[in-house]
């Protein structure tokens, strides 16, 4: 396309073009075609290259930034249960010989060193850098479980005595990897707490070696069945032990409920602590040292008992407390006796929402916000689905001159520090 102005008469029209292309005659060349394809080649090493740095360096902004939310945890409930019936003994038995008591052994040993992938060894570390060592031993260490993974960090239960005061933690994973930790939550009433590892900190070999582990139902698990204790239950570091349960029947009052305790003919330390596994591989029993001091073996809170709390905390949410020690006052009890039914108190603990609200000892609580109180198990129940802060009434009898009379306690829901 072009244009032509006027100059005048006497000269040739001045052509504009707007658009030139001017076409050149290239020689093929076999040696420039290789140095191209190797110009090419080595830009594209350069990119990758440059493209991975540049991932891994943005990669923890980019988590953080973008990060969704934790996935709620939710924690599957086991029925108070009786325990299942023992299986009929049987007249006739088949020989027991050596290469049985072998095959035996080895298939519990597999499915305690599966179970111990989700085991793991918390120690805590004070301000100046020292493990937690002034009151335990300078080698004590605690057993920990992971139980879920809300797709930020694994949550891992573990004993809440190591954990005070101190500005970090480890947790040493079965492959002897380590990584730094948070508290997420604490339940002083059960002395447990959660603790959570970012899962960016894990690597991947670690992961091909670790699982969460599943929680069983410790209200099924009858007198005599074998289990295995993993962590810490002899007082070193990495123990395992096989036993059986020799009770299931025995439990302990703690503030606003009962739990279950499973007690093992396993002998037990000072510093014991660790996981109960079933047959199965599932967890019924997290061991505590506080548990079974005289009879001097050792014995577990039952998992199914402390669901409702696990499930809390792996939320980071608060478990309520109220502060009532007690016991059930059954019909056939009422009767006898001419008291009332209910959850009678036997200890209000000091400093507690119950001591503020005024409850005492012998007062028998028969329902809380009209919601009627028919077992241990049902206050408990109702009393850990409330919300920390949130006011409840509490109806009771309590002893009058002559009788009970009916008596209404606002309580405001609290934690135990």
């Amino acid at each position: 396309m072009s244009m032509e102005t006027d100059h005048g008469p006497d000269q040739e029209p001045e052509k504009y073009s707007f658009l030139q292309e001017k076409i050149k005659d290239e020689a093929f060349s076999r040696k420039k075609v290789l140095y191209k394809i190797s110009w090419l080649v080595g830009k594209g090493l350069l990119f990758g290259v440059a493209a991975s740095i540049g991932f891994f360096a943005l990669k923890p902004w980019a988590e953080s930034t973008f990060q969704k939310n934790p996935d709620k945890i939710e924690i599957p409930k086991d029925e108070d249960t009786q325990n299942t019936p023992s299986e009929d003994i049987q007249t006739t038995q088949e020989e027991f010989t050596i290469e049985k008591y072998k095959e035996l052994n080895s298939l519990l040993t597999q499915t305690a060193l599966e179970a111990k992938k989700s085991v793991v060894e918390v120690s805590a570390v004070h301000e100046n850098g020292n493990l937690l060592e002034e009151d335990r031993g300078a080698d004590h260490k605690v057993s920990g479980v992971i139980v879920a993974d809300n797709g930020q960090e694994l949550l891992i239960l573990t004993e809440m005595d190591a954990l005070s005061d101190v500005s970090e933690l480890q947790v040493k994973f079965v492959d002897n990897t380590t990584c730094t930790a948070t508290v997420k939550k604490k339940d002083a009433n059960i002395g447990m707490a959660i603790v959570g590892v970012d899962r960016s900190l894990i690597k991947d070999t670690t992961w091909d070696r670790i699982k969460v582990a599943e929680l069983g139902n410790s209200n099924v698990l009858s007198q005599g069945k074998t289990v295995i204790a993993l962590g810490n239950p002899f007082g070193y570091s990495d123990g395992m032990g096989i036993g059986i349960a020799s009770s299931v029947q025995e439990s302990v009052m703690l503030a606003d409920g009962e739990y279950k305790v499973i007690v093992t003919d396993m002998p037990k330390s000072a510093e014991s602590s660790g996981i109960l596994f079933n047959i199965d591989g599932a967890v019924v029993g997290i061991i505590a040292p506080d548990l079974g001091a005289d009879t001097g073996v050792l014995s577990a809170y039952g998992i199914s008992s402390i669901k409702s709390e696990i499930e809390l905390m792996s939320n980071a949410k608060e478990v309520p407390y109220i502060g009532i020690v007690g016991t059930m006052i059954t019909e056939d009890i009422a009767t006898a006796q001419s008291i009332p039914e209910g959850f009678c108190v036997t200890e209000v603990e000091a400093d507690s929402p119950a001591m503020k609200a005024g409850i005492q000892n012998g007062d028998i609580i028969t329902h809380i916000d009209k919601k009627k109180i028919e077992s241990v198990i049902g206050y408990h129940s109702t009393m850990i689905t409330q919300d920390v802060g949130t006011e409840v009434t509490l109806t009771g009898q309590r002893r009058g001159a002559e009788e009970y009379v009916e008596i209404h306690f606002t309580v405001t829901i609290g934690i135990k520090e």
